[in-house]
C-alpha cells in the first residue's frame, strides 16, 4: 500500500526534510560552541547578544525559499498566531525591511527583540509565531484521518536566519520571549524545553531571552533611528552611507550629533536631512555601530564603538 502523502496546512509543511540532511545540519550546528543543559546531552547552543565580528548585513537579502524544516521564507512566510489573537499584553504588526513583511508581536517585550533583531547584521530574517510540532505525533493524526489540534502546534516567538562571520552556511536559531519573573517557573521551564526538543530535531538552536535583554536606551535608539531612514530605497544609498561612516569614524569634530553629522555630510556633497537618512542606512547595514549604553539624541555626542 502506497503511503499517504504529506498534505500541506496553510504555510505549514509537513517537515519535508530527510533524516540524512537533519544529521548534515546537526554537524554543522555542533560547530558553535555548545553549553550544558538540563537535558542529559547538551545541545548546540547560540547566545545572539554574545555573537563576535563586525558583518556588514548584504543588501539586497536573499535567502532560499524554505529552511531546512520546509517552512516558507520571505513574503511567503506566515506568522502561526496572528497579533490580534494575543490574550495578554500589546499586540501589534510591525514592519520589517528584512522579509519586506509586517511581524506580529504579542507584547511590549517582543517588540523590544524585534526592534534589535531588525537592526541586527547577524539576523539575515525574523519571522515571528513561527509553527512546530511532532512529527510522528502529527503522523497518527494524518493516519487516522483526524485534524490535527492546533493546541498540539508550538509557536516560536522569533526564528532567526543567521549570517555569522568565520561560518560558510545559514543557522537558524529560535528566540521566546519570557518576563524574567516567570523564566524559572515549572510551566515555563518545561515549554522552553519541548521548544529547543522540537528544534533541536532539524538543527535549529533554541535561547530564552528577557525583558532585560534590550535596555529602554537601545530600544528606543533603534526606535529613532529606523525613523531617520524610514521609507529610504537601502540599495540606492548604499554607497553613500558607508562613504559617511567611514568619514564619520575618521572625523575629529567634537560636539553633539546634530553638529558633526550634518557637516560631515556637507563635505561629501548631502544636506542635513540626507545625512541623517545615510546615518540610519550605515547603522542598519553594520557599517557603524552605535554604543547603546548611551541615549542616541541630535543634541548630545555621538559615541560608537570601535
Amino acid at each position: 500500500m502506497a503511503k499517504k502523502a504529506w498534505p500541506l496546512i496553510g504555510d505549514c509543511s509537513a517537515l519535508p526534510y530527510s533524516r540524512a540532511r537533519a544529521a548534515d545540519i546537526h554537524s554543522q550546528a555542533a560547530d558553535i560552541e555548545s553549553t550544558p543543559t538540563d537535558s542529559q546531552t547538551a545541545r548546540p547552543s547560540i547566545r545572539i547578544r554574545e555573537l563576535v565580528g563586525r558583518p556588514i548585513l548584504p543588501w539586497p537579502i536573499h535567502l532560499p525559499d524554505r529552511d531546512p524544516r520546509g517552512m516558507k521564507t520571505g513574503m511567503n512566510f506566515e506568522c502561526w498566531k496572528k497579533a490580534r489573537e494575543g490574550k495578554t499584553g500589546i499586540s501589534g504588526n510591525w514592519y520589517s525591511l528584512k522579509g519586506s513583511r509586517t511581524q506580529a508581536c504579542h507584547s511590549m517585550l517582543e517588540a523590544r527583540l524585534r526592534a534589535f533583531f531588525d537592526m541586527s547584521p547577524f539576523v539575515l530574517e525574523c519571522r515571528t509565531q513561527y509553527p512546530s510540532w511532532n512529527r510522528e505525533e502529527y503522523e497518527k493524526y494524518f493516519l487516522a484521518s483526524k485534524p490535527f489540534p492546533n493546541n498540539k502546534v508550538m509557536t516560536i516567538d522569533f526564528m532567526l536566519t543567521l549570517s555569522i562571520p568565520g561560518i560558510p552556511y545559514l543557522l537558524y536559531h529560535g528566540v521566546s520571549g519570557k518576563p524574567r519573573e516567570q523564566i524559572n517557573h515549572e510551566k515555563s521551564k518545561a515549554r522552553h524545553e519541548r521548544e529547543a526538543d522540537s528544534l533541536s530535531k532539524w538543527g535549529c538552536t533554541h535561547e530564552v531571552l528577557d525583558e532585560f535583554t534590550i535596555s529602554d536606551t537601545e530600544y528606543s535608539n533603534y526606535l529613532l533611528l529606523k525613523q531617520w531612514f524610514k521609507w529610504t530605497d537601502v540599495s540606492a544609498c548604499m554607497h553613500d552611507a558607508a562613504e559617511l561612516a567611514e568619514s564619520l569614524l575618521k572625523s575629529k569634530a567634537k560636539g553633539n550629533l546634530d553638529r558633526v553629522l550634518p557637516m560631515v555630510g556637507r563635505r561629501l556633497g548631502h544636506d542635513r536631512d540626507h545625512a541623517y537618512r545615510l546615518f540610519g542606512v550605515a547603522a542598519f547595514l553594520g557599517h557603524i555601530w552605535i554604543d547603546h549604553r548611551f541615549p542616541l539624541r541630535i543634541e548630545r555626542p555621538l559615541v560608537v564603538l570601535r
